[in-house]
Parts: structure tokens; sequence; C-alpha cells
């Protein structure tokens, strides 16, 4: 489930824990932030921030919905921010619902990588 208000996806992390109690073995989750730099060529350059364009949400659909089939989770729900983020700024929050850690940090793993082509 993608969400693009950190509140909702907060609700629904804490409804999820109550539907599926029992099912899940654990809950592996992630956090990205913008950085107060970036690295050019091996080197760290300053940021200015980063845009985000609405159309990444669509494409996260897909991600997700190809993880939960690849990795057999239970349940990811996924918020990304859009349009210009500052430094400091929350970037994505990921929650994947597993019934074992290994598929689950995989899926994450996965998941990011996936997210990581469209920034």
């Amino acid at each position: 489930m993608i969400f693009n208000n950190y509140e909702d996806f907060c609700k629904k992390m804490d409804e999820y824990v109550e539907k599926y109690k029992g099912k899940f073995g654990c809950i592996i989750t992630f956090n990205g932030f913008v950085r107060e730099y970036d690295l050019k060529d091996g080197e760290k350059v300053p940021s200015k921030g980063m845009h985000i364009d609405e159309s990444i949400l669509e494409e996260l659909k897909s991600i997700v919905e190809d993880a939960k089939d690849k990795f057999d989770l239970i349940e990811v729900l996924f918020y990304h921010n859009t349009g210009f983020l500052d430094v400091g700024e929350r970037i994505a929050s990921i929650a994947v619902f597993a019934k074992h850690r290994k598929e689950g940090f995989e899926a994450l793993e996965y998941i990011i990588n996936e997210m990581k082509k469209y920034h």
C-alpha cells in the first residue's frame, strides 16, 4: 500500500500490526532522509535538496506488488514524499511485514534498490 501522507502511513501501520497479529514474524522498516551532501565521483558535494515527482507513486505500486509476490510477504506499507525536499526532510518510510526475517530483509533491500532507480 502506497502513501503520500506520513500520518496515514503511521495509522495504517498500527492497524496492520493488529490485523496481522500472529501471522508475521517481523516488521522490517526503513526511513530515508535528504542528506546535507551528495556524492559525485566519490566526492562529497553540498546538497541543495532534491525534487521527487509525483509519478513515482505509480511506479512504487508495481515495485511493492512485485516484492510481495517474489518474497511471499504478508504486506508492505510504503510512504514516499513528493515535491521539493529540503535537507533533513523524510524521503521515504517502508514497513515490510514478513513471516521470516531473511525474506523481510531481502525484500526491503530489493524495494529500496528498485525505488532508487527513480531518484
